[in-house]
């Protein structure tokens, strides 16, 4: 198209030209075109060598095309991609970690924080334990005084240890109910703490309590033993199982996967079915199912709570502490504070997550829509849980309340929301903290659930552990109750 006088500044001039014609409306495609077959007839003239290198030296970011971007349509457009490419980057990494967040609620080697060690035995467990602030191993009693001050009483750790040598404990093993989907049984392992025998209490006709402990965790969990240890002094037997795949149980089909709402539910009806009919004879025989309740701490609580509903023939349930809503809940109360609006996008995705690598064991069973669908007759139930707890939003604890609270027909409901707060823990502290006072509410609810009197608790003989009685005295930093409201 340019001949042999053609030089730079003839090129420049017809860019000018296009570049005008471009603006008023033109195909900026045709431009393109031009300066294109500008470029190679330059290319191809052997008189004008440096045409094409003075062009580059005088655009050098990018040729023709950033000479083009001078249009502020083209340079919008250019941003909007990167923009549009940077978002989409941003929403790729995110979905990765949000699936990784999912993999790890779900991976049950992700979830072994909270376990201490399956072969401490009942009687070492007061000593060695890593309740209310201690740190885990064997302990003089001035190191248990220092580590529980100052909101437990030492003498609670050592009258527990007495109790465990005076009555005696024995490890059980029984198989739990198969899996909802016909997966087979599953050894479950098992600590039986018979009550101490005096008189009114005979440890073999004994009411029995099987408690199940919380997420990560296996039987020898804080909660379960220090209630059992309250129990067992008021005249209760208890059985506290490990769930399948922890402590000494056996393996699962699912050896790798810690399921939500699906199946430990089924080993804690295994312990309640050894309970009742006591096949090894460890427990002094049977008894009727009018005698063998349950209770459950944290996500063993939601266990528990599920139990609860699926066996009907369970006369009572104290329930500490659940996460009622189960894992999608958990997820949903952590994000929303800091995610507002896009919060159920945000735990859609960690759900997802979390079904895929389950193999879908996530959120199976809803304790509320089972518990609500009843007919009597009535049970007795107990939801408790701290009024400061920090692991599960006391407004899951709120929501059962005022879903059972009314089913007068099914239940006769106790509350119990202490404002625990014990070496800054804050989750199914009341046992330790406020030991008294539960041990007084544990009695009237497990002997208004079997049928007997409160003086079979013998609480007048008992010793007093509790320093503190809120609202008069509360252990330091305890959060004010307004703050609650």
């Amino acid at each position: 198209e340019y001949g042999e006088e053609s030089s730079p500044n003839a090129l420049d001039d017809e860019f000018e030209e296009a570049y005008r014609r471009h603006r008023s409306g033109s195909n900026s495609r045709s431009l393109r075109r031009r300066l294109s077959t500008s470029s190679e007839d330059e290319d191809d003239d052997s008189n004008d060598d440096g045409a094409d290198s003075d062009f580059e030296d005088d655009y050098p970011c990018c040729g023709t095309f950033c000479r083009a971007l001078h249009s502020p349509q083209d340079r919008c457009a250019a941003i909007l991609i990167l923009l549009a490419s940077s978002c989409c980057a941003i929403l790729v990494i995110a979905l990765v970690i949000l699936t990784y967040v999912g993999w790890v609620q779900v991976t049950l080697s992700q979830q072994r924080a909270n376990q201490q060690p399956a072969t401490w035995t009942p009687l070492q467990f007061p000593r060695y334990h890593e309740c209310a602030g201690c740190k885990p191993g064997n302990k003089t009693d001035a190191e248990l005084k220092a580590c529980l001050e100052p909101c437990v009483n030492v003498d609670f750790a050592l009258d527990w240890e007495a109790l465990a040598k005076e009555a005696g404990y024995a490890l059980v093993y029984f198989p739990s109910r198969p899996g909802p989907k016909g997966e087979p049984s599953v050894n479950i392992s098992a600590w039986w703490l018979p009550p101490p025998a005096r008189p009114g209490v005979d440890p073999k006709s004994a009411p029995r309590i099987v408690a199940l402990h919380g997420l990560g965790s296996n039987n020898n969990h804080c909660g379960v033993q220090a209630t059992c240890f309250h129990l067992r002094a008021m005249g209760f037997g208890c059985l506290t199982p490990s769930v399948r795949d922890y402590g000494l149980s056996k393996a699962s089909s699912h050896p790798t996967v810690m399921t939500w709402g699906y199946d430990y539910h089924l080993d804690l009806l295994g312990a309640w079915d050894y309970a009742v009919n006591d096949p090894d004879g460890v427990m002094g025989g049977p008894v009727g199912e009018h005698k063998v309740g349950i209770a459950g701490f944290s996500k063993g609580a939601l266990g528990a709570a599920v139990a609860f509903g699926r066996e009907t023939k369970i006369p009572g349930a104290w329930i500490d502490s659940a996460p009622w809503l189960g894992l999608g809940g958990m997820v949903d109360s952590i994000v929303r504070p800091y995610a507002g609006w896009i919060a159920p996008a945000i735990t859609g995705v960690v759900m997802a997550s979390a079904n895929h690598f389950s193999g879908g064991r996530v959120d199976y069973y809803d304790p509320l829509r089972i518990l609500v669908d009843c007919r009597g007759p009535q049970r007795t139930i107990a939801i408790t849980q701290g009024l400061f707890d920090t692991t599960v939003p006391i407004q899951q604890g709120e929501r059962a309340i005022s879903h059972l609270a009314g089913l007068r027909m099914c239940y006769d409901m106790w509350v119990y929301t202490p404002p625990a707060y014990c070496n800054k823990g804050t989750h199914h502290q009341e046992m330790w903290e406020f030991s008294d006072d539960m041990r007084d509410i544990m009695c009237e609810f497990w002997s208004r659930t079997f049928g007997q009197s409160n003086a079979t608790c013998n609480l007048d003989r008992l010793p007093k552990y509790q320093l503190w009685h809120p609202p008069i005295s509360e252990p330091p930093g305890t959060p004010e109750i307004i703050g609650a409201l």
